[in-house]
């Protein structure tokens, strides 16, 4: 303010001051030179110290407003991912009460800790750990099941509480630390870009945003999922790839911060030829024993587990040690007290004296995620054997097509505006098809029935009756085709740039030009309905095209939100083009050719975006298994607490259970392509493959 002020006051000052010095110095031209040089000096003076204070005032409103959005970010990731964890931790219910899980110090280099590694903190240490011990950068190994998520998400937890206890007039630049998953990283993208990109889809941030508080140092990025970037089956060529850009980004960005988690063993970091430079690695250790029994203890009671000890005492030490084996992880114990809880026969969670340890471990995890999955289904309200059948079924579908991530498109969650990307080129391919038999179809419908003949088309048209609807049939093709391949993010129509004064005079003006152009086409076509029906469609079309300007993922409440919002902006698009095409073609061909044409235009536009898209993926979905239901069916496993929500994507509750279902059934059948005729194709030709590649 005070710069501001001294800013005006200097400019003022060489407003009045000036000619009020050259008044007084009269003629004498050395007292004019002399009281006008003093006036500049003084003037600008002020101004100059009124515009450095108004820079530095900006720079530090800037760092004020960046050290706003990451308290924002922070609330919001704090509030999302306490609720992970307490569904990560969940027995019959939430859950925040964990198992201590223990950590030992291990090499970056080779993934391995030490040979009789100490202890080098517990879940309730991570942060002081990373804070201590650590310059910023932190790798997080563990075996499958072992915790590394609770680990993370406890370490980010505790951090956001760093940032919110934080005092914003310190001075301090805030940096707020955010969950990545890995999976989602696609390899034609740099590393800073898609933090931006995944910070501006999932926390509702416009794009400039979100690339300045990366550009600035305020996000910590919490990466999760290296090991799931390939299949096991394959080499991990997209995992050693992300390892070699974020080496890389680790070597330019002078303290960059960063976590990273993964699994160790021989599948996972242990197989990948290039490790990690400059981090500090941790290796979490399997639950112990003592901890195991208290953590069952205290959620299933003494008694439980006192069953327990004397089943184990009847049985030798190596079964024993099978069981505390099979059940030490964070997610076993979770789904062991579940089991336990729910009624279920003690003694199948134990092994057989004649079972080795990998067949118990089989048939545990059928004993538990069996009961899991049946208990959530049958507490849902799905009670009937047959819809629990189907449920499952259609959670193994899902399970099967996210479990595919070697595509760099794919990830471990559930975006519905890319959903269509599971099933590849044949979904545009489809849509292109459904789009070009929409329009072709609609022109058979019976309007010459409609009391329409109020009006004569132009008897003078002469050529333009024939060229006006083949250029029409044209465009309506080229639309009805080409649209769906133009992979774009879905839009929303921003009725707030209505709102404001600039958006009420381009409402104005758009009003103005609009009924300026229906008024002169309806004396140009002697038609009152058609001046109306023109003017009209032009005003949709304006207010599409001023509105829909902004992705339709910002500040999106829900994942139906994005396909909800684009539904709209296609439909106002289409409403737009075809009242407006259909009033001009009705002029010049008559009111039965302009239904056809504008409806076919409606059609066209309609069915080409994203929302178009979305729902095509979901008709082909149900040919794999999927439920028609798309949207609703994944509401009601969010509610049964075997899918969860992050953001605008759904994710299964744990990865483990995704993969138990996507192993329960074989895989969904490939889906042929639509072909010429309606002849569809099994795959497409080589020469032709590179070219149909779509790209976002």
């Amino acid at each position: 303010m005070m710069g501001w002020l001294l800013f005006a006051v200097g400019l003022i000052a060489l407003a009045i001051g000036l000619p009020a010095f050259g008044l007084s110095a009269g003629e004498d031209s050395e007292a004019f030179n002399r009281q006008v040089g003093w006036a500049n000096i003084w003037a600008g003076s002020i101004a100059a110290v009124g515009l450095l204070l108004m820079l530095s005032g900006r720079s530090q409103d800037q760092s004020s407003e960046l050290n706003r959005r990451v308290i924002s970010l922070a609330k919001a990731q704090r509030d999302s991912h306490s609720k992970q964890l307490a569904q990560l931790l969940g027995t019959d219910s939430f859950e925040s009460r964990s198992a201590k899980l223990e950590f030992v110090v291990a090499d970056a280099r080779t993934g391995r800790a030490a040979p009789r590694a100490r202890t080098a903190g517990d879940i309730n240490t991570i942060a002081e750990y990373y804070r201590k011990n650590t310059s910023g950068r932190l790798l997080i190994l563990g075996a499958a099941g072992a915790g590394k998520s609770v680990l993370g998400i406890t370490l980010l937890l505790e951090l956001i509480g760093d940032v919110l206890s934080s005092q914003p007039a310190d001075g301090v630049d805030l940096r707020v630390p955010v969950i990545f998953n890995l999976t989602s990283w696609p390899r034609a993208t740099e590393f800073r870009d898609w933090l931006v990109d995944e910070i501006s889809v999932r926390f509702r941030l416009s794009p400039a945003a979100a690339r300045e508080l990366v550009r600035d140092k305020r996000i910590l990025p919490i990466l999760d999922g290296l090991d799931e970037m390939d299949n096991e089956a394959e080499l991990p060529d997209r995992a050693e790839w992300a390892v070699g850009q974020l080496n890389e980004y680790i070597a330019t960005g002078w303290q960059e911060p960063l976590v990273v988690i993964g699994r160790s063993g021989t599948q996972y970091y242990f197989r990948l030829r290039s490790r990690f430079r400059n981090m500090q690695a941790i290796s979490i250790k399997a639950i112990g024993v003592r901890e195991v029994e208290k953590y069952l203890a205290e959620h299933c009671g003494a008694e439980i587990m006192g069953s327990i000890r004397d089943e184990l005492r009847r049985e030798s030490r190596r079964q024993s040690d099978m069981f505390f084996a099979a059940v030490s992880t964070p997610w076993r114990l979770a789904m062991t007290v579940g089991y336990i809880n729910s009624g279920n026969d003690l003694r199948k969670l134990l092994p057989t004296a004649n079972e080795n340890r990998m067949a118990f471990s089989d048939r545990l995890d059928s004993e538990l995620y069996e009961t899991f999955l049946s208990t959530r289904i049958r507490l849902s309200g799905r009670n009937a054997q047959h819809q629990e059948d189907r449920a499952r079924r259609h959670l193994a579908m899902i399970a099967h097509l996210l479990n595919s991530p070697k595509d760099d498109e794919k990830s471990s969650d559930i975006v519905l505006h890319d959903w269509w990307r599971r099933f590849g080129f044949r979904v545009p391919a489809w849509q292109s098809r459904v789009a070009f038999v929409a329009v072709a179809v609609q022109f058979n419908l019976p309007f010459d029935k409609l009391p329409v003949e109020d009006y004569s088309p132009d008897p003078n048209a002469g050529w333009r009756s024939w060229a006006i609807p083949l250029a029409n049939l044209l465009m309506l093709i080229t639309i009805a085709i080409v649209t769906p391949t133009q992979v774009a993010r879905p839009k929303g129509v921003q009725i707030s740039r209505f709102m404001s004064a600039a958006g009420f005079t381009r409402t104005s003006l758009a009003l103005v030009f609009a009924g300026g152009f229906g008024y002169t086409f309806s004396q140009v076509a002697s038609s009152n309905a058609l001046g109306l029906a023109g003017g009209m469609g032009l005003l949709i079309l304006f207010a599409a095209a001023l509105g829909r300007r902004t992705e339709a993922t910002k500040d999106a409440a829900s994942p139906h939100d994005p396909i909800r919002r684009d539904f709209i902006a296609s439909v106002m698009f289409g409403l737009g083009m075809g009242i407006f095409m259909g009033a001009y073609i009705a002029d010049l061909m008559g009111p039965i050719a302009g239904l056809h044409f504008g409806f076919a235009y409606f059609l066209a536009m309609t069915i080409g975006y994203a929302s178009g898209r979305y729902f095509v993926a979901t008709v082909l979905g149900s040919r794999v298994g999927l439920p028609l239901r798309f949207s609703s069916y994944l509401k009601w496993a969010t509610r049964a607490g075997i899918l969860r929500v992050s953001g605008i994507s759904y994710q299964f509750r744990h990865r483990e259970l995704m993969k138990y279902l996507s192993a329960t059934v074989p895989p969904p059948p490939p889906l042929p392509l639509p072909g010429p005729f309606g002849i569809p194709v099994q795959r497409l030709p080589t020469w032709l493959g590179g070219k149909t590649e779509i790209k976002p």
